[in-house]
């Protein structure tokens, strides 16, 4: 009978040790794979609009119209959220541009999602709206037909509040703070990369102008300071820019801190791949042919995520566009 006992025991023991290797050998998996990334929940907007486009009749061009009339208007939001559907009847959406055709107009949806930049048409300004207060604030002031009608292109802070219109056949930038109204206008920067509360990150490469150096990219600080932010650092190699920090950008195959000026290192990503959106502050997801990986700048880890819906893929599809797709 002790015998028994000691042989039930024994077994009791080895069945506990079990249980417990197992239980540790799937605590230990868990967190190699929130560390390795594969399980990523990146610190994506939950209410970025789902967009469709709504347009009323839309006028055929005419050569005796001026460059920058407004052909067609109203944008639909249809939105991840409760706030339902946002309709701006006033967004122009098609202009007439300066070769005589129609040209869509540039709209843009900030990183969180909740506002959205379009040019008014009865102002021809170009207005930001939250879309959860419906405020709306003009961050410039009315603009010519030939100053839209030569390309112009949009951006905004990671906190979505400090937004940039740059007019890309004038030579300049303007900057505003949402909050406070306060604007700023930037020469010489034609396109913006990333903005923060400190900093623009931007080119001086102008399509009808000459007043910047063919596509070098560089940082304007506050002060009005200027510095290229890498010598042989072109805007064609602009990839997904900023980070949601505000701190690191990507560019021409490595990282960059854009407050120092300093080169971090390789954007190490798998092999024929290229970089679609930033996740998060540490997390980039990646594209190579119909496969998707989420990359860690920090470590170097990739991974391979889910083909069909990756994360970040509908933001990054969006945040290229930047427009309704009719």
């Amino acid at each position: 009978m002790t015998r028994h006992w000691h042989r039930l025991a024994r077994r009791a023991r080895k069945l506990r040790f079990l249980v417990t290797a197992l239980s540790v050998l799937v605590l230990a998996t868990i967190l190699v794979g929130q560390v390795r990334g594969w399980w990523v929940k990146p610190s994506l907007p939950t209410a970025v609009p789902v967009l469709s486009g709504e347009r009323q009749e839309c006028l055929e061009p005419e050569s005796v119209r001026p460059v920058g009339t407004v052909l067609c208007t109203g944008l639909k939001l249809q939105l991840n959220s409760d706030s339902g559907v946002v309709t701006i009847a006033q967004a122009a959406t098609e202009i007439l541009g300066i070769d005589g055709d129609k040209d869509r107009v540039e709209f843009a949806i900030s990183r969180d999602g909740h506002r959205v930049v379009y040019l008014d048409a009865p102002s021809y300004r170009f207005v930001a709206m939250d879309l959860r207060t419906r405020k709306t604030r003009a961050l410039t002031p009315p603009l010519s037909g030939e100053e839209v009608g030569k390309w112009v292109h949009l951006a905004s802070s990671p906190d979505s509040r400090w937004f940039t219109v740059s007019l890309m056949g004038n030579a300049k930038t303007i900057l505003t703070d949402f909050d406070t109204g306060q604007v700023r206008e930037i020469p010489n920067v034609c396109m913006v990369h990333g903005v923060t509360a400190k900093l623009v990150v931007g080119n001086q490469w102008c399509r009808h102008g000459d007043g910047g150096i063919p596509n070098m990219v560089i940082v304007v600080r506050q002060d009005g300071s200027v510095q290229p932010l890498d010598d042989d650092l072109q805007n064609e190699q602009v990839g997904i820019g900023l980070a949601p920090d505000g701190v690191t950008f990507s560019a021409g195959g490595n990282l960059y801190d854009v407050e120092t000026g300093q080169r971090l290192g390789p954007l190490l990503l798998p092999p024929s791949s290229r970089a679609v959106a930033w996740l998060d502050d540490s997390h980039v997801l990646a594209e190579e042919e119909e496969r998707y990986h989420v990359v860690d700048i920090v470590t170097g880890t990739q991974d391979e995520v889910d083909g069909e819906s990756p994360p970040g893929l509908e933001y990054a599809e969006r945040h290229r566009s930047g427009r309704v797709l009719w």
